[in-house]
């Protein structure tokens, strides 16, 4: 096993990895927020320990429960253990898939790491791309279609699972069942009283994610979610917190203004940061080579600077707020389908939730520019599906709007969003030596926000109005109650044009070779002409490119070479 250390809890050499405790070894990736609970239960055990940390925590953990550890754990994880008693490894990986592990089979045994990066460094492990992925994301958009790879023979081992190795083999098993989640949820009736049990909920995660031995800080937008975790924290009194928000040229993505003054009200240290076109265009392979995947937005790279400010200020953990908008259906296309629903059932609701959507969505504009990214029928340009030859990885292009709420929220942790999210922000984070926690994705707040029936959370006209009032009552009235959800803000469309225009010409004059392994190069070169030609490109069609010539970035920097 090999180790490179971020420390974040006791940074003595008392928590370096590999960590060894009688006969059993472990490397660890994450942070288990309820250590100090485990190390209470395990000293009444008889268990000693030389470190304040959570990793010898977790290691005497398996060596007193086994198996019967991983529920019991609170936290973000990626393990190996290796147990002499029994002669066997275990692979663990947390119940959400915040941290990455990938296997694959070699030599007779396996070989696992958090990156494939450090998987094509084995002997006899080929670096081959997965085809059908390749025409998957250019069918989505998405990257990652739950927990896939990039590269053939190469595995993510299935959040909330494991798998154990011996001499009779590899078997693997699942300790986290999401139904089960929701089915211990507490039964309520009012939507005040879901509220006040939520608040109390998110309070929790809130403070057990603040366990840290180094300064931690807050990925700010102007949003709902990340505002409610900075108020969370402030009110608890938290002293020279610092928060970040990356600021945007188009005046209708950029935040900053509400962002600084929501900070500034709740007494926050905050930091605005720049990224220019020019630098993006720069970087693009870098982030390619740390994303192990094509960059499937420049809004990405708003994240990625984030992560490098927080690191120069020398705040090494970030609160951040991705997961709300999956468990609470804050995304327009929850809102689309409940408007869709009482259409469909001629619900005297339609006219409100149509004014709804409409204050969504902010206005008109927002549903032209960005609405091909979450109504179907007004998605991605029909050309892609023509230059492909591979069959792509998953059959729907985009999550269905006629399944039942909780269906589409879950489909959306499981498959959609979250894999991806979560693959971006750990990546970028990682790579500037910065952790990201998330308490929305609590198992105890991700179970509750599930088993909330359809009129909580859209109540009142307003979508997540559990969290919205949460805020609210924390002093958050101002983004609470603010109208319009915005993307994080990067510029795109202009940047294709501009500073990204070499990028653009090198995939249009010479596609890496590799697209002929997934893709007709011929009809990608029309596509790439009749984009050229447009006068005025739909965004859709815009986004399309942008995907195409992000891949074509990704294959130069993983297969070209």
């Amino acid at each position: 096993m090999g180790f490179l250390r971020l420390a974040i809890l006791d940074l003595s050499p008392a928590g370096d990895e590999p960590m060894l405790v009688d006969h059993a070894a472990m490397a660890f990736n994450g942070e288990i927020y309820n250590y100090v609970e485990l190390r209470e239960a395990l000293e009444s055990k008889g268990r000693r320990f030389t470190s304040t940390g959570d990793a010898q925590v977790l290691l005497n953990g398996w060596l007193e429960w086994g198996e019967r550890l991983l529920p019991k754990l609170n936290g973000m994880w990626a393990f190996a253990i290796y147990d002499g008693r029994r002669d066997g490894l275990l692979l663990s990986r947390d119940p959400f898939g915040e941290k990455p592990l990938f296997w694959t089979r070699w030599r007779g045994g396996i070989a696992f790491a958090s990156e494939v990066k450090q998987l094509r460094r084995f002997p006899d492990v080929a670096m081959q791309l997965n085809e059908r992925r390749a025409a998957g994301f250019l069918r989505t958009g998405r990257p990652y279609h739950g927990a896939s790879s990039w590269f053939q023979g190469i595995e993510q081992l299935e959040p909330g699972t494991w798998l154990w190795i011996d001499q009779d083999g590899i078997r693997t098993g699942r300790y986290f069942d999401l139904a089960s989640q929701i089915a211990s949820a507490p039964k309520l009736t009012t939507p005040d009283e879901w509220q006040d049990r939520f608040a109390s909920e998110l309070d929790g995660a809130v403070r057990l994610r603040l366990r840290s031995d180094v300064p931690v800080g807050t990925s700010l937008s102007g949003g709902v979610d990340s505002s409610t975790i900075m108020a969370a924290v402030t009110s608890l009194g938290e002293r020279e917190y610092h928060s970040f928000t990356a600021t945007s040229s188009d005046p209708r993505l950029d935040e900053s203004h509400e962002a600084e003054a929501f900070a500034y009200e709740m007494g926050s240290i905050w930091h605005p940061v720049t990224a220019t076109g020019q630098e993006f265009g720069a970087a693009w392979d870098l982030l390619s080579w740390h994303q192990e995947s094509p960059v499937p937005s420049t809004s990405l790279f708003g994240q990625w600077k984030v992560m490098e400010a927080a690191r120069n200020q020398g705040v090494i953990v970030l609160l951040d707020g991705q997961g709300a908008d999956e468990i609470l259906g804050g995304y327009h296309k929850f809102f689309a389908r409940h408007f869709i629903d009482a259409v469909r059932h001629a619900s005297p609701s339609a006219v409100s939730r149509g004014w709804g959507l409409a204050r969504q969505i902010g206005d008109p504009r927002g549903l032209t520019e960005h609405g091909h990214r979450y109504l179907a029928r007004l998605r991605r340009s029909d050309g892609v599906a023509d230059v492909l030859v591979a069959p792509p990885d998953v059959k729907e292009s985009t999550p269905s709007l006629t399944s039942d709420d909780r269906s589409m929220r879950v489909a959306d942790l499981e498959r959609w969003s979250l894999p991806n999210l979560l693959s971006f922000v750990d990546r970028s984070a990682m790579a500037h030596g910065v952790e990201t926690r998330l308490p929305f994705l609590d198992p105890n707040v991700v179970g509750l926000a599930l088993a909330m029936p359809p009129h909580v959370l859209l109540h009142g006209g307003w979508t997540k109005w559990p969290l919205r009032k949460s805020l609210a009552d924390l002093g958050g009235t101002g983004p609470a109650w603010r109208r319009g959800k915005r993307w994080f803000g990067i510029p795109q469309r202009p940047w294709l044009r501009g500073p990204l225009a070499p990028h653009v010409d090198a995939w249009i004059n010479e596609p890496s070779p590799a697209w002929a392994s997934f893709a007709d190069v011929g009809r990608v070169h029309e596509f790439a002409s009749s984009w050229s030609k447009a006068a005025r490109p739909s965004a859709a069609f815009d986004d399309d490119v942008f995907a195409m010539v992000s891949l074509d970035r990704f294959l130069r920097v993983w297969f070209d070479s």
